[in-house]
């Protein structure tokens, strides 16, 4: 009961506080001002932490809302409190909005402003909105279409994902297909990201990494996370004959990872590390389920291992569009396997494996997507677009 009724408080105070996002739709649209969510506040990261990057030195005005202010975010972009009045007065004001994720139903676009939705998950193994249509509410349903109707333009880096936007979200408007912004640095590899992991935990250039970082279940099971990550490192030590450190990056909602990986002391927690990209580039191996950081680790060439313990548990949930054993990654549903596995992985070949996959979905990450979104961006912004590219 006492949930409840703070659940009947947020939702009333939010109803209030939306009423300021009408009444500031009285005030002038700025051209030269952006504001950019990520995961409804998370913070700064994603897609759009790599667009804002392209912008910081031109004639604009960057604002991005998050949930903790003291979120570290470069100086030069303006902190906005999510669902503060000051958020609604810019998410008002702003020519143009970047999301990653979904607006609330009452949130609606006026007819000058301009919304890029760079959704967060342009390769995914697990089925998504009318994809997933028995498994969505009705209010989603209606939420979901009252914001792709908004969507000006949507970000795409594959012939895979350019079906998945028509088909899963009803969405009939301007697709890019020029990779996924979060995916230039994959591309585009610099020693200094390497160098940059590898300073923060303090870990030798002469060192192997290993990253796993699963996905989260619906009902936020971590029994699957039972990986014998001691076995598996004295296994990769004495095949490589080199060091390994394990780096474990549990999905944000899950906390404290400590409480659910076995001997957690003896590896390195990487949940609060504030970019995934980063730990790919920097890792040797990755070891993830269902997560679309499989795909990504292809992207970078990385070796990648799928741990499905739970693999017909976690199908009921939603269905998934590749049947794994048909995704370019080796899989083990228990630690035998996975120790077996992973004795034999250089006899896997994923140059292959890849290549191969990649044409399937028709991939094309062109490492310039960054770019190319701020540059429509800047286009929008200096009244230079004429909406028929």
């Amino acid at each position: 009961m006492k949930i409840l009724k703070q659940l009947v408080v947020k939702m009333n105070l939010m109803n209030i506080l939306s009423i300021f996002f009408y009444i500031f739709r009285l005030f002038p649209i700025k051209n030269n001002k952006i504001i950019f969510i990520n995961y409804h506040g998370k913070g700064y990261g994603d897609g759009g932490k790599y667009i804002a990057e392209q912008l910081l030195d031109k004639d604009v005005k960057i604002y991005w809302a998050v949930k903790d202010m003291n979120s570290n975010i470069p100086s030069s972009i303006k902190k906005v409190k999510m669902n503060s009045i000051s958020y609604f007065y810019h998410l008002s004001t702003s020519k143009v909005w970047v999301n990653n994720s979904r607006f609330p139903q009452y949130i609606r676009k006026r007819n000058n402003q301009y919304y890029i939705q760079i959704w967060h998950g342009c390769l995914a193994l697990k089925k998504v909105e009318f994809d997933a249509y028995d498994k969505m509410t009705e209010y989603y349903k209606k939420w979901m279409l009252r914001d792709t109707k908004m969507t000006n333009l949507m970000v795409s880096n594959s012939d895979f994902c350019n079906d998945m936007y028509r088909r899963a979200f009803k969405y009939n408007g301007e697709i890019l297909n020029i990779g996924t912004p979060r995916n230039d640095i994959l591309i585009n590899y610099k020693k200094s990201i390497n160098n940059k992991v590898r300073k923060y935990y303090n870990i030798s250039e002469n060192d192997n990494i290993l990253v796993y970082a699963p996905t989260f279940r619906l009902d936020y099971s971590t029994k699957p996370y039972d990986i014998d990550f001691e076995k598996l490192k004295s296994i990769l030590e004495k095949d490589t004959n080199k060091k390994w450190k394990i780096l474990i990056r549990l999905h944000p909602i899950i906390k404290n990872p400590k409480d659910h990986i076995k001997n957690m002391s003896d590896f390195i927690n990487a949940t609060d590390y504030p970019d995934m990209q980063e730990l790919i580039i920097a890792c040797n191996i990755l070891v993830t389920d269902y997560s679309s950081t499989m795909f990504e680790s292809m992207i970078a060439n990385k070796k990648v291992i799928l741990y499905t313990k739970d693999l017909d548990d976690y199908n009921s949930e939603r269905g998934t569009y590749f049947n794994i054993k048909d995704l370019p990654f080796i899989s083990a549903s228990n630690n035998k396997e996975l120790i077996q596995k992973v004795k034999e992985i250089d006899k896997f070949d994923y140059d292959k494996k890849y290549k191969d996959f990649k044409e399937k979905i028709g991939l094309n990450e062109t490492g310039r997507s960054s770019e190319i979104v701020a540059n429509r961006i800047l286009e929008i912004t200096n009244g230079d677009y004429d909406g028929k590219k």
